[in-house]
């Protein structure tokens, strides 16, 4: 594995809105070919940036599928003290509120992960020489611990979500991993024998820590800060006995949200304060695989001055992410309105409609629907020194300028549209988006005005607003976004999934560009 400053995960980065990392510059968004040169192995890199967007975050690796191999760490910046806050929202008790302040200033970052056997590049080249698309891991980590369970398949298949039940109807494998159907794979040439020993089955057991978060009553909250790491997987997060206060979506404040239970996808952090009123005791924290395999991870919630063992808390869902009774609230993300409001242009500047999907193959994606995004891309002179480069396809650029507003539909269509995906938590580095519109089946349309004029219910009446934004698991659906171009520079736009980024499913965005830096 790969480790930074000899730790699993990486050190984490607390730091306060305002503080000079050193400088604002597009320099320091750590894509290679895009804003710098690799690095190269015993060479360095100094980043420097300003840490003007309050909330959290994550830093990690841009080459090829290396978060596969676990260089990341959370990052997390403190919101100045005089600004505006979402909490009188939970309560109204001046007490109450200071403490979720206080809580919130000083989160537990939950850094989320999935972990195979193999190395980044043997399990890419296992999805190469089969020919299937992999979606399977050995375990799920919470901050860098976990262990590997192995189950009965009969077991594991009861605990399937019934929704994947109606398209999978064969049993999963020890593993809680799909077979390879051709309603999943499409009818490619595939070669099973290539498959390694474990990756999809034949599940060897092995256990590791377990990550223990200390609360102390006395404190009344405690604020939770979720970071999904996974290469792979959706996950979905509970804690027992302890509904989750949902406050802050990828880096922002949106208005509190009830649940239970949430989904998180590649990419994604949700933010989320604990009401600390329960019995003096350890409860668990739950991650469980969230549609793409059956699976789950733990840690604990452990109250100062608990006996361990003494008690078994009560959970909201089970190993396969099934809710255990009917109260349990799964966290809307479809209603995560910004907190303090802000709404986007009523009018775009600009139009542009990606076709993303499979190309050639089970295992190679495209995001642009004719050419993938090309693994060469670390070896390329950045485009920032050089934004004409031939190295990239046209159809592989988005070019627009300062101070504009730019539409994005991202549609689902290829292949057919009967072959099932997994959803794609597509992630647009450089400043946020509103997501404005989903829906089903194809998006006919030529611009956004004319899609909302003939399909209204097709779009939010409050956009949401992050930087990751996760599409149907249909054959043929379509998301819309739309954002401000205001930090000129050149960045990724790209699935999260780490497999899919891998095989091509990225390109870039030239923001801006009549407003570029200098080189340096």
């Amino acid at each position: 594995m790969i480790f930074v400053n000899d730790v699993f995960p990486g050190p984490s980065l607390y730091l306060d809105e305002g503080d000079d990392v050193t400088r604002n510059t597009p320099w320091s968004d750590g894509v290679s070919g895009l804003s710098q040169w690799a690095i190269l192995p015993g060479a360095r890199h100094v980043y420097k940036w300003k840490a003007t967007q309050y909330g959290t975050y994550w830093y990690h690796s841009h080459d090829r599928s290396r978060i596969m191999d676990g260089l990341y760490g959370a990052i997390f910046i403190r919101p100045t003290a005089n600004r505006e806050s979402p909490f009188s929202m939970i309560s109204s008790d001046p007490a109450e509120i200071e403490a979720m302040k206080t809580a919130a200033s000083n989160p537990q970052l939950v850094v989320l992960s999935d972990w195979d056997h193999l190395t980044s590049d043997a399990y890419m080249q296992a999805m190469r020489e089969s020919g299937y698309d992999i979606f399977c891991s050995d375990s799920v980590l919470i901050n860098g611990s976990g262990s590997v369970y192995c189950k009965d398949p009969e077991e594991l298949t009861a605990l399937q979500p019934p929704q994947i039940r109606q398209v999978v109807n064969e049993s999963l494998t020890d593993k809680g991993c799909n077979p390879f159907l051709v309603t999943l794979q499409g009818d490619w040439k595939h070669n099973p024998a290539a498959l390694p020993g474990g990756l999809n089955s034949g599940c060897v057991p092995s256990q590791g820590d377990t990550t223990i978060f200390q609360v102390d009553r006395d404190a009344k909250w405690a604020s939770f800060n979720f970071i999904s790491a996974a290469s792979i997987k959706a996950l979905a997060v509970s804690i027992d006995e302890h509904p989750l206060y949902i406050y802050e979506v990828d880096g922002r404040y949106i208005e509190p949200q009830l649940a239970h239970e949430f989904p998180i996808y590649n990419g994604e952090r949700y933010s989320a304060l604990v009401r600390l009123d329960q019995r003096l005791a350890n409860y668990t924290m739950r991650v469980a695989g969230n549609g793409n395999q059956v699976i789950s991870g733990f840690a604990t919630l452990s109250y100062h001055g608990s006996e361990q063992n003494s008690y078994q808390s009560v959970p909201y869902i089970d190993y396969g992410g099934i809710n255990t009774t009917d109260s349990v609230i799964v966290l809307n993300t479809t209603h995560l309105p910004p907190y303090p409001p802000i709404l986007p242009a009523e009018v775009a500047d600009e139009f542009h409609l990606l076709t993303l999907g499979r190309l050639n193959s089970s295992w190679e994606w495209t995001l642009d629907g004719t050419t993938f995004l090309p693994a060469t891309l670390s070896a390329m002179k950045p485009a920032l020194y050089d934004p004409g480069s031939p190295d990239l396809a046209p159809s592989l650029k988005i070019t627009t300028k300062n101070d504009t507003w730019v539409d994005i539909v991202f549609q689902l269509a290829i292949p057919p549209p009967t072959l099932l995906q997994p959803p794609h938590p597509i992630h647009k580095h450089s400043n946020k988006a509103f997501l404005i519109g989903a829906d089903h089946g194809k998006f006919v349309w030529s611009s956004i005005e004319d899609a909302s004029k003939e399909s209204p219910e097709s779009f939010l009446q409050t956009p949401l607003y992050r930087d990751t934004f996760v599409t149907s698991p249909s054959g043929e659906a379509w998301i819309a976004i739309r954002y401000h171009v205001e930090n000129p520079g050149a960045f990724l736009l790209h699935c999260h999934m780490e497999t899919h980024l891998s095989s091509g499913m990225g390109m870039v965005i030239l923001d801006g560009i009549d407003a570029w830096p200098a080189a340096i």
